[in-house]
């Protein structure tokens, strides 16, 4: 039987050195992982530290907040008092309207018309008309009437009625008739452009316009 031949000279096998090599690969790796293993558990240790530390914070301030004495709003400013408006400036008094125009006079009435007609050919020189000349006015305006002027024996008649016997009838607004007999009126001129209706011998008319207003 042969018999196994050791190695005397104290020099290591390869297969020792191989052996070893694994070794010192396992040790290294078992190393590693409790390094890791120690890293997560530090983390874990941190985090869970971080969670107490943050409950323990929030439990103390909810205490001191409960035995605080609750602050009193603040008094809120009074609002500014409401500025009053500036009294207003009194508005310059309006200069007094000029004294209103004069109305017109009244129109006369067939008595007063009568009366000023009366009144300015009553002295009239009518001796030169050989002739008697009957002349009828209508005059009328606010209201319609009749006078009557007659030339006759050298005088003349002026009445508020109408007179039928007429030689010459004349419809005339009363301002007008007026005008005539103070001669602001040009009769003549009026007549030809016929301003007046008028109706019956105008000789006659020529004649007593000489005599009474020429």
């Amino acid at each position: 039987m042969a018999t196994k031949k050791t190695n005397t000279t104290g020099t290591k096998t390869p297969v020792a050195e191989a052996v070893k090599t694994e070794a010192v690969k396992a040790a290294a790796e078992v190393k590693a992982d409790a390094v890791k293993a120690v890293k997560a558990v530090e983390k874990v240790a941190e985090k869970t530290v971080e969670k107490v530390a943050e409950k323990a914070v929030e439990k103390a301030a909810e205490k001191v907040a409960e035995k605080a004495p609750a602050k009193k709003p603040a008094a809120k400013k009074a609002a500014p008092a409401a500025k009053k408006p500036a009294a207003k400036k009194a508005a310059p008094a309006k200069p007094a309207k000029k004294e209103a125009k004069k109305a017109a006079p009244a129109e006369p009435d067939k008595f007063a018309l009568a009366d000023m007609v009366r009144e300015k050919f009553a002295k009239k020189d009518v001796s030169k008309v050989n002739e008697k000349i009957a002349i009828e006015i209508k005059a009328y305006g606010e209201k319609e009437f009749y006078i009557y002027i007659l030339i006759d024996d050298g005088k003349v008649t002026v009445e508020p009625w109408g007179y039928i016997d007429n030689d010459v009838h004349i419809d005339m607004p009363i301002a007008d008739v007026v005008a005539v007999v103070n001669g602001k009126y040009d009769f003549v001129a009026k007549a030809i452009s016929g301003d007046f209706y008028a109706i019956g011998c105008f000789t006659k008319l020529l004649k007593a316009y000489e005599a009474l207003i020429k």
